[in-house]
């Protein structure tokens, strides 16, 4: 669960960082490089406790794309900056805060269900 809520503030963090302040985004590998590296180690923390894989899956494939997004001249590509970071950045806390809040209910063990005659 804690893996989950810092995925969660770090992808807020991006999707504000991106919005707020492109310039400091578009710097070629730090920013964006960062925030992937984040997103991967928390999301393959989180895979040990989901319910289901999926959702650790999805932020693992999202981190690395960003992590590869950072590998490009970004000063020179504006909308793919933009729109790369804002779209992972929305993903992100998404599926982490689905993650976080999604646990499904226990199915009662047939052993211990009373049955009335």
């Amino acid at each position: 669960m804690i893996p989950n809520l810092v995925n969660t503030l770090a992808g807020l963090a991006l999707a504000y960082a991106v919005v707020l302040h492109p310039t400091w985004v578009e710097q070629r590998y730090f920013p964006l490089a960062a925030f992937a590296a984040v997103m991967l180690v928390m999301a393959l923390w989180a895979r040990r406790s989901d319910a289901y894989r999926w959702f650790s899956s999805v932020n693992i494939v999202l981190a690395i794309l960003l992590g590869i997004l950072s590998l490009l001249p970004l000063a020179t590509l504006p909308n793919l900056t933009f729109w790369g970071g804002f779209w992972v950045g929305v993903l992100v806390p998404t599926v982490a805060l689905w993650a976080a809040l999604y646990r499904p209910r226990s199915q009662p063990d047939a052993a211990t269900q009373s049955v009335d005659p």
